[in-house]
């Protein structure tokens, strides 16, 4: 349990980052002698990098329960670094940081303690590390929505939001993504590789998507976001990007996570919903 038993206890959160907006919710519950009264706290949005109080002090001589706690990075794109603190007025304990990608939320409960979750409710690390996949599981991740790359300076790479697997430190992965794409125009074409943690220890994957309907651009690629230019031309519907490999993490795990490009400024690529990840922890 995370227990407030003073009038100068409080719990707070530490946003490392400026970010457009973090929510934080807490479940309570006070004791007081015999009685025991319920309570919640909903932060306004945090929006700086600052520390904020989202469970306030007991009254005297009650004791206050935390239940839950969840801080989540609702901005589409970046991540924020949080930290969770305990202080009695004078001593500011740190419980648990983390680094939140967008979407991810750092949850507290009585029975699991403190993890991170991603967009989907799903647990990707626990207080004691990251949450391995089992070996030679196979696993699916399915695009929501669709995904839109129309950015005014062409080539700008991005990532397909919500298409992405979790890994942990020092383990071996096999991925296939298969995105089915639209593009604004046949003279718009595209480019689709992969981001991940950073300096994996063995990186080897391949990129395939449209040119015409008989004819494909092919990457073979050892690093994130390869190849460096887009191909020139598209489907307007019809086209499918593959990518597929292995990769090695290193010391840090994080998201494995597909990117795309458009050739031609403000002139759109969308990668749509239903397209796919499989994945498999090998070794």
């Amino acid at each position: 349990m995370l227990l407030l038993a003073s009038t100068s206890d409080l719990l707070r959160v530490t946003t490392g980052q400026a970010v457009s907006s973090v929510h934080v919710h807490a479940s309570w519950v006070d004791m007081l002698a015999a009685a025991v009264t319920p309570g919640r706290t909903n932060t306004p949005p945090i929006t700086t990098a600052t520390t904020t109080t989202v469970v306030a002090s007991p009254a005297a001589s009650t004791f206050r329960t935390v239940k839950t706690l969840t801080v989540r990075n609702t901005h589409a794109s970046s991540s924020v670094d949080v930290t969770v603190v305990h202080t009695d007025g004078t001593n500011a304990m740190e419980l648990v940081k983390a680094t939140l990608s967008a979407g991810d939320s750092l949850h507290y409960d009585e029975h699991n303690g403190f993890t991170v979750r991603d967009n989907r409710g799903r647990v990707i690390m626990r207080s004691d590390g990251f949450v391995a996949a089992a070996v030679q599981s196979l696993n699916t991740v399915i695009l929501a929505s669709d995904v839109t790359n129309n950015n005014a300076v062409a080539n700008t790479i991005a990532n397909v939001t919500g298409l992405a697997f979790p890994t942990s430190p020092n383990e071996t992965y096999w991925f296939e993504f298969v995105i089915a794409y639209t593009s604004a125009a046949t003279t718009t074409g595209s480019r689709w590789s992969i981001t991940g943690p950073s300096s994996p220890s063995l990186l080897h994957y391949r990129s395939e998507y449209t040119l015409a309907a008989t004819t494909t651009s092919l990457n073979s690629a050892t690093a994130y976001d390869i190849p460096a230019a887009c191909n020139a031309t598209s489907l307007t519907a019809g086209n499918i990007a593959t990518l597929w490999g292995i990769i090695r993490t290193a010391g840090t795990g994080g998201d494995v996570t597909a990117r795309f490009a458009s050739e031609v400024a403000s002139s759109a690529i969308v990668a749509k919903a239903g397209s796919a990840c499989r994945w498999m922890r090998t070794l």
